[in-house]
């Protein structure tokens, strides 16, 4: 049998540790980050790479009369607010710059992203290696 064989099973699971990894990290920052606040957008922190331009909001708030800013760790193409805008938040109470930004999206809509890379990855292994 040769080695070729075996990548579509490599790609498989790769795409799947990707969207478990994905999917663990929204789990964390969700279940650490319960305390509500509101922040200003100073900025957006912006990462080139091969697929675009990622933005990721840079957030002041205060709590209890502290400042803290903190930078948003999931980053987006587009975001539906700017820089001076007000947003609302939960941050991590033992981590204040640890911060999770409400999206039009539910909670739910959010995990979309991490089960279509495990399905992918499913699939893609599926469509090699299962006969019918």
């Amino acid at each position: 049998m040769s080695i070729f064989y075996y990548v579509p099973a490599v790609l498989g699971v790769f795409f799947i540790a990707v969207g478990i990894w994905h999917g663990w990290r929204l789990r964390a920052l969700t279940r650490h980050c319960t305390a509500p606040a509101t922040g200003t957008v100073m900025q957006f922190d912006v990462e080139k790479n091969k697929s675009g331009d990622m933005y990721y909001p840079v957030v002041r708030f205060s709590v209890h009369d502290e400042q803290y800013t903190a930078r948003y760790t999931f980053g987006n193409s587009e975001w539906s607010f700017e820089a001076g805008d007000t947003v609302d938040l939960r941050y991590n109470p033992s981590r204040p710059e640890e911060i999770y930004l409400y999206h039009e999206q539910s909670t739910l809509q959010q995990y979309a992203s991490p089960v279509m890379i495990i399905v992918g990855g499913l699939i893609f292994i599926a469509t090699y290696y299962i006969e019918l």
